[in-house]
């Protein structure tokens, strides 16, 4: 049968086109694999053995008579292109099976691989182009699928990484834009590949998508890391969003408001934000059914204490709560004389051994102070 050539994909996903004819590979994931795998191999025959180890890895179920009723489908699906198709292309062997090598194929993934190896930016250029998603996504998790996405994967990255910087050069923005598309899809959570994008993207005047390639970002770096993009990621999307309107506050500027600064130990702040916070916290406590405690530290005197005498101790004390505390505590002066805690992370026994410390390190640290510390530990009602 003289066959004209048959056009494969495998990166981004499978299909056998042969003219107007088009098998996809929205079948059987076996029936998909033992395709994939005779094409890729077809310049050897494979054995009955080797395809019921690639398509049962062990698993009960694979006999011959399996293999043979999958190779059955593959020849009846190979028909669709053209009556006759699937055994011209399945040859039987003895002992096993092979893709024809006598038809011409022209593969993807192949094609990829040659353009890479060829010298000069426009071959790579046109590698990159080819590269539409990583190599049978269908068959993700299979080992044999696994280790030549890797592969292709890494090699397609590299490339990139070094082309879109001679394009950036070449102010051939365009270019970047479109191969970023298919980049920051693959690698979603890669800030220099959306660094790329964006730049191109507000090169060419195209701001809200540059916002948009932005907040993709955000979200993927917070759903899946638990982190925020970059200071210059930020500074690119306040860049992108230039044109808006100036009276609304973008969320980058929103965020850098919100962020504490980087510092070790306790919130200490006023009780009107004290008491905020002890609302929100009674609330998922409420939810979540975990006890939450506070603790209420008084500093005590005779009766001739000066004022002075116990300012100067409660700032005394307030440094110990502020190195004493964890990050997830909150401290509040309440009084002249004393501090309230917040414990969310403690039980009661928990919260009277944190407040005994405090007093200890209050005592070692100022053993002339004037004042004795007392702590009362209580639970906070949940709301």
């Amino acid at each position: 049968m003289d066959t004209p050539a048959l056009c494969v994909q495998t990166l981004g996903g499978f299909s056998i086109r042969r003219g107007e004819a088009v098998l996809t590979g929205g079948r059987s994931r076996k029936l998909f694999l033992l395709l994939a795998f005779l094409i890729w191999e077809r310049a050897r025959p494979v054995s009955y053995g080797e395809l019921t180890d690639l398509l049962w890895a062990g698993r009960e179920g694979g006999s011959l008579n399996a293999l043979k009723a999958v190779l059955h489908r593959a020849r009846s699906a190979l028909d669709q292109l053209e009556r006759g198709c699937g055994k011209a292309l399945i040859l039987s062997r003895e002992g096993g099976c092979q893709w024809n090598p006598e038809v011409p194929l022209v593969l993807d993934a192949e094609d990829f691989a040659r353009l890479l190896e060829a010298e000069g930016l426009e071959s790579r250029l046109e590698a990159l182009t080819l590269y539409r998603g990583d190599f049978l996504p269908s068959l993700a998790g299979h080992p044999w699928s696994d280790a030549r996405s890797e592969a292709l994967r890494r090699q397609y990255l590299e490339t990139l990484l070094a082309v879109l910087p001679a394009l950036a050069e070449a102010d051939r923005w365009q270019e970047i834009a479109d191969l970023s598309v298919t980049a920051c899809a693959l690698e979603p959570c890669r800030e220099d590949l959306c660094r790329l994008r964006m730049e191109a993207l507000l090169r060419l005047g195209r701001c809200q998508e540059a916002t948009q390639a932005y907040g993709a970002l955000h979200d993927h770096l917070l759903s899946r890391l638990g982190v925020l993009p970059s200071q210059a990621l930020r500074d690119l999307y306040r860049e992108a969003l230039g044109d808006q309107d100036p009276r609304a506050v973008s969320p980058a500027t929103l965020l850098e408001t919100l962020l504490e600064s980087p510092r070790s130990g306790s919130l200490l702040c006023g009780f009107d934000a004290f008491r905020t916070i002890c609302h929100s916290t009674a609330r998922m406590a409420g939810r979540s059914g975990r006890p939450v405690h506070i603790a209420l530290l008084t500093a005590a005197g005779d009766d001739s204490l000066a004022r002075r005498s116990l300012d100067r101790a409660m700032d005394h004390l307030e440094e110990i709560l502020r190195e004493g505390l964890r990050r997830g505590d909150a401290a509040a002066r309440c009084g002249a004389a004393q501090f309230i805690l917040l414990l969310p992370q403690a039980d009661y026994n928990a919260s009277r051994t944190v407040c005994a410390r405090l007093v200890r390190s209050f005592t070692r640290r100022y053993p002339h102070s004037p004042v004795r510390i007392t702590c009362f530990v209580q639970p906070l009602p949940p709301n």
